[in-house]
């Protein structure tokens, strides 16, 4: 199997990883559980999507040299 169809699973794992971790967070049962579940999020949100993007960033980057190579 090649490289650049691996850099591709990875991609989508990740974009399926960040969907699925917005999903879960955004649930109304999920703020139902917890009423404070609200309060003091968004440095948390903005630190957790900056991470999936620098991901994404780094792994497309990584394809795109394994693919041009």
């Amino acid at each position: 199997m090649s490289m650049v169809y691996l850099i591709g699973l990875v991609c989508i794992v990740m974009i399926a990883g960040l969907a699925g971790t917005l999903t879960v967070g955004w649930s109304q049962a999920n703020r139902s559980e917890n009423a404070g579940y609200g309060s003091g999020t968004g440095k948390k949100w903005t630190r957790l999507g900056l991470l999936y993007a620098l991901c994404v960033v780094v792994a497309l980057s990584v394809f795109f040299a394994l693919w041009n190579r």
